[in-house]
């Protein structure tokens, strides 16, 4: 059995005009970083207390013959041995060390680039009492009968202790009683604090230089004692003193890329250019930062011509923000991979390094600083270009739909299809083609075509050249000829299909729902491009297709609803039409068999009533939804099967009354475990045509597909549809018809 399928369009002549030289450009790359957000802290230290350290505790009163223990003060005057005092002085040596640990900055809220925090920075503020930071000391030497000697005090900070730092260090060598007390303040505002605190107080008791048996006064005020009072307001803290690490910040910047139609070697610019062509313009490139970044940025595509100097920025930023623009008219445009390499987008170095420092940073949250910069890249004219063009024909694309179901009898021995392409200039074409058939499991298989066409030569004035792409069961057969009118190619490459992908043969024999056929090509080559050069192609495809076909059956895809006819034109043709005469006149250029007409309630029809076909169905109708998986399908034409006072089977989804059941006609039900079986449709057979065979085939190849038919077999049939089915046909509900073929094959 032979048949052909034609299919067939042209790509349009496209020519190189000087707008090819003009790469359109003209886009606006804004690049602005996500901001570095400051960590917060909170500190508030508040110290308000006071120390005693008495001595007179148990004193001896030496004016009596017996000495007698007191406790300071005492109620009359007295006094104390002076040698028993420096023995009491001797082993005094008091230090006394307060501790105060400080909240630590979540490590969690820095920045990635700090390393350490080196301490916080005491703010200045003042609280609503007036007081501001500070640290307060005061000391009384209340009733020694000798002076204290030796005496300091230190606020110490740091993170180890063992070498702190010092926020305040006092001295002074003796207190006499007469002095009462020693008062200093160190105002800490802007002082650094680690993440502790240290107060250190050190002092001792000097001893009395006369003779040791003097008898030391205590009057009655003396309470032999040493007063410490302490105050340390902190009421919050600015800035961290932070390590920074040499970082570098991302900048990474969208691609500049050209249109996709072009892919650039090398070339020269124009020169006297007009204002917004060839330029590339930097804006707005400024750091928020509180500390040093070093930007760097070069588009290394552009070679300057001598006197003129790079695309290139290299200073340290700042929050003002800098500009500056370029001219490249005269530059060359050059890849720095090579000669060799094309180029889809520009190449850009960029880095932001952020210089190893210490410095401060807010802690309130807000926010740390960001970088942005904004680039514009103009159209840029070329006064020559080294490219390959990708110059896109419209693409084809055609889809065959609607082929029926059941050709599981047709096998394809042989099938062919050509694509003849052209090419006039010294650049090659690349047709890019995809077949792809989709059965109606929803499997596909693929046809890939990728093929080149036919370089010209590139002496002046070249012949145009000829390629054919022959699809066939060997996979993609590619002929290139010199010229268009050779007969002899000058290259042949046969290639097989890819994996995952199939010959058309295969493709075919795939028994397809449809096929989608997707066609484009396209100049892809390298050269230098010169205005008014030409070039055009077309393609013609031609599929012939070769089958041998076995005793098959099959249906349409594509149904024939009937809509319900209206209550009074219905009872009109049942009273008045007691059967209808359907003649038909049949032309049939393949092989004999049958032709049916069938007609159902359902849009789903099976090829037939065998155990295998009506699994088939069975999966259609679960696809569909009207079944669940596990029920099975079975087939009555017994009315008798289904009477509702002996049977099990539920009718009311297909007919309203027993009395409409028609004995013969097919009914399909579902059988049902949990109650009765329900009939799902019926399938009636309207009329039968025979399909006349064809009485004369080509038996030689040549303009003719070899084995189809020169002589069609040709009949006319007259068939009648009788009450009964007419009845059925002008019932409530949807009706729909549709063809059912059943062919004896060519055996």
């Amino acid at each position: 059995i032979g048949m052909q399928l034609v299919f067939e369009d042209s790509l349009p002549t496209t020519s190189i005009d000087p707008d090819w030289l003009e790469v359109s450009v003209n886009k606006t790359v804004v690049f602005e970083s996500d901001p570095v957000m400051n960590p917060e802290l909170s500190i508030d230290v508040t110290i308000d207390t006071s120390i005693t350290i008495p001595l007179g505790e148990a004193l001896i009163d030496t004016t009596t013959p017996i000495p007698v223990e007191f406790s300071a003060p005492p109620a009359e005057a007295t006094g104390i041995l002076a040698s028993f005092w420096n023995a009491i002085a001797d082993t005094f040596d008091v230090e006394v060390e307060i501790l105060i640990d400080l909240p630590d900055i979540d490590p969690a809220t820095l920045p990635d680039f700090v390393t350490t925090v080196d301490g916080v920075v005491i703010s200045d503020t003042t609280d609503p009492e007036g007081w501001t930071p500070s640290f307060w000391t005061f000391i009384t030497n209340n009733g020694l009968p000798t002076p204290l000697e030796n005496i300091s005090f230190e606020l110490l900070t740091g993170e180890n202790m063992n070498s702190p730092d010092t926020l305040a260090n006092k001295t002074k060598i003796s207190l006499d009683k007469e002095d009462s007390e020693w008062q200093e303040v160190e105002h800490l505002a802007h002082d650094t604090l680690s993440s502790a605190l240290k107060m250190v107080y050190k002092f001792g008791i000097s001893q009395y230089s006369g003779d040791e048996t003097d008898i030391l006064p205590i009057g009655t005020s003396d309470s032999v004692k040493i007063d410490l009072r302490i105050i340390l307001k902190i009421f919050g803290v600015d800035n961290a003193v932070v390590t920074i690490a040499e970082t570098e910040l991302p900048t990474e910047l969208d691609p500049i890329s050209f249109p996709s139609d072009i892919e650039i070697f090398s070339g020269v610019f124009q020169t006297g250019t007009q204002s917004d062509v060839n330029e590339i313009s930097i804006s707005n490139l400024k750091s928020t930062f509180p500390f040093d970044i070093n930007y760097y940025m070069n588009f290394r595509n552009f070679m300057p011509p001598e006197g003129s100097d790079s695309v290139k920025i290299d200073r340290v930023l700042t929050s003002t923000a800098y500009s500056e623009t370029f001219e490249i008219d005269e530059y060359t445009f050059a890849n720095p991979a090579g000669e060799d390499s094309a180029l889809t987008e520009m190449t850009v170095d960029i880095s932001a390094v952020l210089q190893a420092q210490q410095t401060l940073i807010p802690l309130d949250g807000s926010e740390l600083g960001r970088m942005s910069i904004d680039v514009d890249i103009s159209d840029l004219y070329f006064e020559s270009l080294e490219a390959t063009i990708i110059e896109e024909f419209p693409p084809s694309e055609q889809s065959i739909e609607g082929i029926p179901q059941g050709f599981d009898g047709m096998a394809f021995t042989n099938a062919m299809v050509e694509f003849e392409m052209w090419n006039t200039i010294a650049l090659p074409i690349i047709l890019d083609l995809d077949l792809v058939g989709i059965n109606s499991l929803g499997d596909s298989a693929v046809v890939g075509v990728l093929a080149s066409i036919s370089i010209a030569d590139t002496v002046p004035n070249p012949d145009t050249t000829k390629t054919i792409i022959r699809l066939s069961k060997l996979g993609t057969t590619t002929l290139k000829y010199a010229t268009l009118m050779d007969t002899q190619p000058i290259d042949s490459v046969t290639v097989p299909p890819l994996a995952g992908e199939s010959t058309i043969v295969e493709l075919l024999s795939f028994n397809p729902a449809f096929i989608n056929v997707e066609s484009a090509a396209r100049i892809d080559g390298r050269g230098e491009i010169i205005p008014g050069a030409g070039i055009g192609g077309v393609y013609r495809m031609v599929a012939p297709f070769e089958v041998r076909m076995d005793p098959m059956t099959f249906i349409p895809v594509t149904k024939t609803p009937i809509d319900e006819i209206e209550h009074s034109t219905r009872n009109r043709i049942r009273n008045t039409l007691a059967h209808a005469e359907l003649t038909t006149h049949v032309i049939n250029s393949i092989v004999d068999g049958e032709l049916s007409i069938l007609h159902s309630n359902s849009i789903f029809f099976p090829l037939d009533t065998t155990t295998e076909m009506l699994a088939i169905y069975r999966d259609t109708l679960i696809a569909h939804g009207d079944l669940f998986g596990g029920e099975d399908l079975y087939v009555i034409t017994n009315c008798e099967a289904m009477n509702l006072d002996s049977g099990n089977v539920y009718i009311f989804n297909v007919m309203d009354d027993f009395s409409k059941c028609v004995d013969g006609l097919v009914y399909l039900v579902k059988a049902s475990s949990s109650g009765p079986d329900i009939v799902v449709s019926y399938i009636d057979t309207l009329v039968t045509i025979v399909l006349p065979k064809p009485t004369r085939y080509y038996g030689t190849s040549g303009d003719q597909v070899y084995g189809s038919a020169s002589t069609p077999g040709d009949i006319t049939h007259s068939s009648i549809i009788n009450a009964e089915k007419i009845r059925l046909l002008t019932d409530y509900g949807d009706h729909f018809i549709v063809p059912r073929f059943q062919l004896n094959g060519d055996t």
